[in-house]
């Protein structure tokens, strides 16, 4: 299926093309650079011929009102009257939670009016609203900052990774338009004051904020429930406290390490996110499984996976990267759900594979 991004360079646009070609798609990235210009209409009727489904993701580069209305209404009018004379069957746009609850602010009309002009064309359309991103939080305190201090309300706030914004618009592009409006935000609501402050000090950043309910937010004044979703929305997995601080991965020595510590029956440490995780265990292989367990349910070690399990069974050395993450995913459920007989059981059914790999037995 041809898919076309318009913005398909920015944020979002760019993660997205790259989600979509992963699952097959053929995707043009669209944007002025590339040729395409959505106010002046240079480059669409060719970059739409083919097309089966077009994502809007472009921008204004401007978030004065004015300005915004301006770009939005042109840019998406000749989008929509392009779509229509090549026939595309859907129409995928990223708006902003909250929009229509902004009346104040220029920028945000602006969004509600682009998506006015979606709903009343005559193309299958899916809108989605994403709540702020985690890139942006330090925008905000940009924009809220005089001198030395940011004055910012103490609303609520649900920030998304952009990574999940991209997923998001993935699934929804791929599948049929829903005519309608689908939410999408963070796992975690925050005040944005504090989720401001917090952020700046872990930066290092001397910035005072101070607590100011009038305080501006793209020109309008904010209520406590103006930037999160309704009941219902598309929760994202991505924690702001993982994204501003990512963990590094778990080095595959350090996991053999363990293992080889499991092996001779001693007790072993690792220290994962300033946590200490002890196992002691003893020569068999169920206690061996729930030590790896206990490593493979943190995401630092998942890369260590081909390396670690051949190194705690010898057998599985034969088996290929596809069958050792089957492998660890069946381990990992058995031992985390409690269950030693299933451990024992996955552990046995994949030593048969592992001695078929290395034509020890026939099947």
């Amino acid at each position: 299926m041809k898919i076309v991004v318009m913005g398909g360079s920015g944020l979002i646009g760019s993660k997205l093309v790259t989600k979509l070609r992963e699952r097959g798609h053929e995707v043009l990235a669209a944007s002025p650079a590339s040729g395409v210009n959505t106010v002046t209409g240079q480059g669409l009727a060719a970059a739409l011929d083919g097309a089966s489904v077009v994502v809007d993701v472009s921008n204004s580069p401007s978030f004065e009102g004015a300005a915004a209305l301006k770009f939005f209404q042109t840019s998406t009018g000749n989008l929509l009257a392009a779509e229509s004379a090549a026939g595309v069957g859907h129409h995928v746009a990223l708006s902003v939670v909250g929009a229509d609850r902004l009346p104040d602010s220029g920028y945000m009309r602006a969004k509600v009016a682009q998506e006015k002009l979606i709903e009343d064309s005559s193309i299958p359309y899916s809108i989605v609203h994403a709540t702020q991103f985690f890139e942006f939080v330090g925008r905000i305190a940009d924009e809220a900052t005089s001198g030395d201090t940011v004055r910012l309300a103490h609303v609520l706030i649900q920030p998304i990774a952009a990574e999940d914004v991209a997923s998001a618009l993935a699934d929804v592009t791929v599948g049929p338009p829903v005519n309608g409006v689908i939410e999408v935000a963070g796992p975690q609501q925050f005040h944005l004051d504090e989720l401001v402050r917090s952020t700046l000090r872990k930066r290092h950043d001397p910035r005072e904020v101070i607590t100011d309910p009038h305080a501006p937010y793209n020109g309008a004044e904010l209520h406590e429930r103006t930037l999160i979703p309704a009941a219902g929305s598309r929760l994202a997995k991505t924690r702001f406290g993982d994204w501003l601080n990512p963990a590094p991965e778990l080095p595959a020595d350090t996991l053999l390490s363990a293992v080889d510590n499991a092996r001779r029956g001693v007790v072993t440490h690792i220290t994962i996110k300033d946590e200490r995780v002890a196992a002691i265990v003893h020569g068999s292989t169920l206690a061996m499984a729930q030590l790896l367990a206990v490593l493979l349910t943190n995401e630092m070690a998942a890369s260590a996976l081909p390396a670690a399990l051949p190194a705690a069974f010898p057998w599985a050395s034969p088996m290929t990267a596809d069958e050792l993450k089957i492998f660890a995913g069946e381990l990992r459920k058995a031992v985390v759900a409690e269950l030693p007989e299933r451990v024992e059981r996955v552990l046995i059914d994949w030593q048969a594979v592992g001695e078929v790999r290395a034509g020890e037995r026939t099947t």
